[in-house]
């Protein structure tokens, strides 16, 4: 791993595998209590393909440092965008699972010149009104999710032990306010875009996501059957997907 260094904001680690600066690298950032190593699976299938890949520690996950205050949704985003900017990265493909498809996002409609292509893995969306927010369209696991949780923390339990515990009500609480501005940006993202999503397993509404995916204005929307964490729990036919994607 290589740690950029900040004065003033958390350090964050980062592991290249490959030329970052050559070619079209693909960014990968994880979900919340995860870090860089959920994507070993899809990180070896793309350097197979001769693709740059550029895995991701988020703030106050894995070797990342912490927030001295507050987690802000905007502050991950920075933070890709610092990541992007010390590694020479003009413009990348970028995958994203949960908080990370989110942080993605965000950068998407940030900055739409820097992302070629786009992988939305089970990413939730703001709420636009409370209609919205009466769906609980937050991040809170099901109990089968839960479960399939424990089992992945059980085989690797680093991720959840370097996780910042803070985080999770500072985040939930800005899933619970309505956003309708955020939607209305959502045109505004240049990417072309994969929209997964876990299905009924999962404890975000499939038709938010196809909602968000239909608003996108270069967007194609796909289910796999897992619940929340797609790449762990069918990881062949999620990496088949963005792999084919994601292309060369």
């Amino acid at each position: 791993m290589r740690v950029l260094r900040r004065s003033g904001h958390p350090d964050l680690a980062v592991r290249v595998a490959g030329e970052a600066d050559r070619g079209v690298p693909v960014v990968l950032v994880h979900g919340m209590a995860s870090d860089h190593s959920t994507w070993r699976r899809l990180a070896a299938a793309l350097r197979a393909r001769g693709r740059a890949v550029i895995s991701v520690d988020l703030r106050g996950h894995g070797r990342s440092g912490r927030a001295r205050d507050l987690y802000r949704l905007d502050d991950f985003r920075d933070d890709l965008v610092y990541v992007l900017d010390t590694l020479g990265v003009a413009v990348a493909d970028v995958v994203g699972h949960s908080l990370g498809a989110h942080t993605a996002l965000r950068f998407a409609m940030l900055e739409p010149a820097r992302i070629r292509r786009l992988v939305l893995e089970e990413v939730p969306p703001m709420p636009r009104d409370e209609a919205d927010l009466s769906e609980g369209i937050a991040m809170r696991a099901k109990l089968g999710e839960r479960i399939r949780g424990l089992i992945a923390l059980a085989r690797n339990p680093f991720p959840v032990l370097r996780f910042d515990g803070r985080m999770g009500d500072q985040i939930v609480a800005e899933f619970d306010v309505c956003a309708p501005h955020w939607w209305s940006e959502l045109p505004d993202v240049r990417a072309s875009t994969l929209v997964i999503s876990g299905g009924e397993k999962s404890f975000l509404p499939p038709h938010h996501l196809r909602t968000l995916s239909d608003t996108l204005p270069d967007s194609r929307f796909v289910t796999i059957e897992a619940g929340h964490s797609v790449h762990r729990d069918r990881a062949a036919e999620f990496v088949s997907q963005v792999d084919g994607f994601l292309g060369h």
